[in-house]
Parts: C-alpha cells; structure tokens; sequence
C-alpha cells in the first residue's frame, strides 16, 4: 500500500458544518470492491469494505481498494458498517484493520463470513470489534445513526442502510432485489422504505449493477422448482454448479434432497465455509444426517447422491474446474450424470466458462445451464423495474447510482431522471460529493484511489505487475557475461530465451550471444583508451541493449533481458 504520509492529499478544506461528505474508494465506475467513505464533522464512517477479482493471470488472488484517504487521518475513521456478506463486500477488512482498530458493525451472517476471513489472515486471536446489527434497530456511530433495513439479495442477512445525518436522510439500498417468494421468506421491506420516503429523504444511494436486464429478476422460489424439478426425474448422479453464498439456494437444496431422498456431498473450501457460516447463525437447518463428506460419497448408489459444488466461474483447482477434468481427487462424473450450472457467467469470464461446459459435454454428462434453461439461475440483483420501483418508493430528493461501471451509473441516472428525481449526481471513485442542508450536491474535489493487487495476503508491488505483464506479452531473455582481469570477454556470452522463440529461431541466440560479445568489448576497448576501466553498469547495459535488438530485430518482440556479470581474476 501507499505510504499515505508520501501521498499527495486532497486540501483539507472543512466543510460547511452538517454537511454531508461522500467518497468511494471502491465500487463506483467499476463492479466489485464496494467502500464509501462518510464524513461528517470531521468523522468518517466506511460503508463496506469489498475486494474485487483479477481478470487476468498475474498471480494475485484479489485487489482491495487503497486507503490511503482514510488512513491518512485514522484517527478520523469511527468504523465500518457492513451491508452483507459478499466479498466485494467484506474481503478487504483484514486488510484494513491491519492498520487500524475500529469497530465493524454488520449483520449476523455477515460478521461470521468476516470471522473466518480474519483468521485466513492470522488475525483471529486479534481483538477486533465485531457488532452484530438486526434489522429495525439503529446504531449510533459518530455523528451518524445507522438503521438496518430487510432486503433480498443472493445472500441471507442482506441489509440496506438508513443513515441520519445532519444533511438529512440518506438510504443506501446496498445489493438488492424484490424477490416476493425467497426461500427464506424474509422479503424486502418496501413498506419501510415507502416509510422513509414519507419522511423525506435528502438522498437515495441504488445499487445499479442489472439496469441492462429489462423487467424483474425472478424469482428463488422458481429457481428451487425448477431445479427440484429436474432432480427429481434424474436417474444417476446429480451435481449443481452454484455461487456458495447463495444460502437461500443451498436451503432450497436441501429441501429437495430430503424430498428425494438424496444425500448432499459439499466439493469446493467455498461452499463448505458459506454453509458452516449459515449454520453457525441459524440460516441453513439441514438434517445432521443430511451431508456425507466427499471420501464416503463414492459408496452411495448414483441415483441417491447431490453434489453441490463450487467453482461456476471456471477458477483453476475449483471443484467443478477438477470434476469436468476428471481430476478431482473424492469423485468421478460418469456418463449419463446431470450437471445443472446454476449460475450465471461473471463478464470476462466468458472464454474459460465455455471451456468448462465442452468438458463436461465431452464426458458425456446431460448437461444443464443458464442458457438451456434460464429458470436455474435468479440474479441477485434489481433489474430495471425493481430499480425504478426502488425510486418511486423513497422519492428521493438526490439521486446517485452506486456498485456499477460508469456505463451502468449513466444508465441508472437516467432511470432516475425518468422517475422526475430533481437532482443527480453521478460520480467515480476518488470524486467528492458534498450535501448540506438546503445546498444542492456538488463535486468538491478528490482523493487518491485505486487498486492494491495482493497475493496470498501480502501486497504485489505495481512495478512487480508490470513485469509479469512485460513476460507475458514478450518473455524473458537471460544474458551471462564473463569478464578477465582487463575487462575484456573470458568466454563467449551465454543467452537464453523463455516465452520469446520457438525451435525455428534458435540461431538467433547465437546472433545474440555474437552481439553481446562485440558490443561488450567495445565499451571495453573505449575504457582502455581512455585509461579508465568500464563500470559493471555500463557494461550490463550494453549487453542488454545488443541482445534485445537482436530479438526484436527477429521476433518483433521487446523481451525483458536480464543480464548476469561476472569477473575472474586471471587475465
């Protein structure tokens, strides 16, 4: 991370008193790694804390969002307020509260998932203050109150916020989306929100991530009769590909398991850590003899066996990844098995998600997806109607879309502006938004933003990132250099290639080590006519320049070259 300390920082400017400010430093002109800072008063609340997931392979696990903003007055921040339980949600935590102690208010549910990802981190015998919230009660924390507020979303436990402020009421609908049958019967509160809006709200915050989906979501309910539907006429082995946090869906599940009489086999570390977290707070009651663990479930017959995996996405070593495979080390999918992909494609994800699919094609498997038939997935998220039914019902004063690309943030506006809300204010991370009562919404100025790219909890530098993209595009070229006593060369330079040729090139290596040498005994010869002896520097250099040249000269390509240089003492 930035030491916040060398960071150029935004003026300091103190804003009106009762004014509200607004910064995201996740969440707004991208998807994932939601977290907005408040600060009123000079105190500043954080509303999640989320990473987001690299769509590249450049070795990094996640990137959270940087803090330098918060950070660099920690005294400041009062704490953080969790809306639900999603990574781009909760996964940056440990990273915060690595350099600071603040307290992190959130749902039930939510607080167990940030339990367990503290102790990946090594900060479970840590002392951190985790406040468990409950829908209708209001916390105060600084110069603000908090009010939970019920709403349905892919996860269980999912909260929207009511926040007071001197700048007046604000609601942040978190990730929503108005299911009127979730498994769990715990639907939005649109009569509360209707409430609020009543009572004037100075601004709303809406998730915006589905405007481009027309009409509603659907349903869970549909998505548990439509998957009941189809194991229960499956003669063999069943596997449902699904995202592990979607406890409503595992609660439908089980269900149908025991309605089938079929056992549950979990195969993936994420669907067994969501349903032992939605078990530890009482959100998934299924029978104790429900599960069997994956080294006994091949001694089920075919036909009284449900997997449910991890891995919809296609992530290397997941479960589903490992079964399409054939790999995976407890069980084999035979022909003739259902595979149900309940689940929809995360963009850019494309590419090896089909990939996926022609595996378990090729096994011969009946296979099942989104795109064969669209009543086995239900998004999570509002569609353009249950977003413009979310801003009829609060009536906002101001309106700024949140949890979207700039493309979605537009476009949400402008549902928005159909709806006759008088103000919007559509803003990217690092943007200031200022409120205060009786002002209209400004942009004030900015803060500095961005990603921290991490790898097994630990920062990957830009400059490392960088190279790992240079040895993508044009590989490395490794040069040994071996001087005497005077400086001149001892023995013909070594070059090697990786990720630069193929077999038809090799005798560009030899051009190079033949560049290398005459290149260094130039620098060598100017030394000695000028009676001072060439440093290292001058000389790696000069062999590094002849040996890309060389490549590119052949290959088009500019590889990284490093350079190795050694002395003897003999002349």
């Amino acid at each position: 991370m930035t030491d916040p300390s060398t960071t150029e920082r935004p003026s300091r400017r103190a804003p009106p008193r009762g004014a509200l400010r607004l910064t995201a430093l996740g969440g707004l002109g991208e998807i994932g790694m939601n977290c907005l800072a408040l600060e009123q008063d000079g105190e500043v609340v954080l509303i999640d804390c989320g990473v987001t997931f690299p769509s590249s392979d450049l070795g990094i696990d996640v990137f959270h969002p940087r803090f330098d903003h918060v950070l660099a007055d920690r005294d400041r921040l009062r704490g953080v307020v969790i809306t639900h339980g999603h990574e781009d949600h909760i996964g940056a935590l440990p990273y915060l509260l690595a350099h600071v102690d603040v307290p992190v208010w959130g749902p039930r549910h939510a607080l167990e998932l940030v339990r367990h990802r503290l102790a990946e981190h090594g900060l479970e015998g840590v002392d951190v203050d985790l406040r468990p919230t409950a829908v209708g009660e209001e916390h105060r924390i600084g110069p603000f109150s908090f009010e939970p507020i019920r709403v349905t979303h892919s996860i269980a436990d999912a909260t929207a916020l009511a926040i007071r402020t001197a700048a007046g009421l604000v609601v942040h609908t978190g990730d929503f989306k108005l299911d009127p049958t979730p498994i769990d019967g715990e639907v939005t509160d649109e009569a509360r929100f209707e409430a609020l809006g009543d009572e004037g709200v100075r601004l709303l915050l809406s998730d915006s991530t589905n405007v481009d989906s027309l009409g509603h979501s659907g349903s869970e309910r549909s998505v548990g009769d439509a998957l009941g539907g189809l194991i229960e006429n499956a003669r063999g082995r069943v596997v449902i590909g699904l995202f592990a946090s979607n406890v409503q869906r595992l609660r439908a599940l089980g269900e149908i398991a025991v309605r089938t009489r079929r056992r549950i086999c979990l195969l993936g570390r994420s669907v067994n850590n969501h349903a032992r977290a939605a078990q530890a707070v009482g959100r998934l009651d299924w029978p104790s003899d429900l599960l069997v663990p994956p080294d006994l479930a091949g001694s089920l017959p075919r036909d009284r066996l449900l997997v449910l995996a991890s891995g919809t996405q296609a992530e290397r070593m997941s479960a589903l990844t490992r079964l399409a495979a054939g790999t995976h080390p407890a069980m084999r999918i035979d022909e003739g098995d259902l595979v149900v992909m309940s689940s929809r494609i995360i963009p850019g994800n494309d590419r090896p998600v089909y990939d996926l699919v022609a595996s378990f094609l090729r096994l011969g498997v009946e296979l099942v997806t989104r795109m064969t038939d669209p009543r086995v997935h239900a998004s999570g998220h509002a569609h353009r109607d249950e977003q413009r039914r979310m801003i009829d019902l609060v009536r906002p004063e101001t309106f700024l879309p949140v949890h979207g690309t700039l493309h979605h943030l537009m476009r949400h506006a402008a549902v928005a502006r159909e709806a006759g809300v008088g103000e919007i204010v559509v803003v990217e991370n690092g943007e200031i938004v200022e409120i205060a009562p009786g002002s209209p919404a400004a942009k004030v100025g900015r803060v500095p933003v961005g990603r921290v790219a991490t790898f097994d909890g630990e920062e990957v530098t830009d400059e490392v990132l960088k190279e790992r993209a240079q040895l993508g595009r044009a590989g490395v070229v490794f040069v040994s250099v071996v001087l005497d006593r005077r400086g001149g060369i001892a023995s013909t330079p070594q070059v090697i290639a990786r990720g630069v040729l193929d077999a038809s090139d090799a005798d560009v290596l030899h051009k190079a080590s033949l560049a290398v040498a005459r290149a260094v005994g130039e620098v060598s010869s100017r030394s000695r006519d000028h009676a001072s002896a060439a440093g290292d520097d001058e000389i790696a250099d000069a062999a590094r320049l002849a040996a890309r040249r060389t490549v590119e000269a052949r290959t088009g390509k500019r590889p990284l070259v490093n350079v190795a240089l050694s002395r003897i003492d003999r002349p």
